[in-house]
């Protein structure tokens, strides 16, 4: 059961002097993602989690996870998302012949069959996407580690999150796993290295995303970004 909302909606104090005070930086303030209303920030204790008052949108979570312990999560996922290309998804056995599918051998077999959307998609949602969230929080968590401010971090936070929207390795695991009950009945389908692989990608996305981007935004504010 989540706490009550920790942010009291506020309109953003306009400064008397600067020409253009909407481009003063305030990092005491909390800005919802979804209708964009102006929230001040406050800290939260572990398991706690803050809602926008006009939406009910996450605004942020105190995560049980350091940011070092996030550092190291991401690299693990990264590795696990290697693993997952690299080896066998799933083994399929039809009148003693093994078919060992990797996911990049099944992505060239759906575009190959007329799919090439949905390879695109594929590729997307559950390659390059995963990668560009992992690789990027590596990169921000690694300079923070060292209480450094990463080169062009408004640009890499702004790709972070649009690579948090697109990742859908959860997804994947759900269309493969219903691919292979419903397989079992033609074919032997056994789960290879890749699917647990990808199980435990799914596992570590969900805890690192889970606290949203508004620390490291403050991480950042707080190491000198404007």
């Amino acid at each position: 059961m989540s706490a009550p909302s920790l942010h009291s909606p506020l309109a953003a104090p306009t400064p008397a002097g600067p020409p253009h005070p909407a481009l003063v930086a305030q990092p005491q303030l909390v800005l919802c993602d979804e209708c964009d209303a102006v929230h001040e920030r406050m800290p939260l204790e572990r398991g706690q989690v803050a809602r926008c008052q006009r939406c009910n949108a996450l605004l942020g979570r105190g995560h049980v996870v350091t940011a070092n312990g996030q550092l190291a999560f991401a690299l693990a996922g990264l590795i696990f998302l290697l693993i997952g290309n690299m080896v066998p998804l799933v083994t399929l056995e039809l009148r003693g012949i093994k078919l060992l599918v990797t996911l990049p051998h099944a992505i060239a077999l759906t575009w190959q069959y007329g799919q090439p959307l949905v390879a695109v998609l594929t590729v997307a949602t559950a390659i390059l996407f995963p990668f560009l969230l992992l690789a990027l929080r590596v990169y921000i968590l690694g300079f923070f580690a060292w209480d450094l401010l990463p080169p062009g971090f408004k640009w890499a936070m702004r790709a972070l999150r649009i690579a948090t929207y697109w990742s859908m390795v959860e997804v994947l695991m759900i269309s493969a796993m219903v691919a292979i009950v419903r397989s079992s009945g033609l074919a032997g389908v056994t789960p290879g290295l890749g699917f647990f692989a990808y199980a435990l990608l799914t596992l570590l996305l969900t805890s690192i995303t889970a606290a949203g981007l508004h620390t490291m935004w403050k991480r950042g504010s707080d190491l000198g970004a404007g």
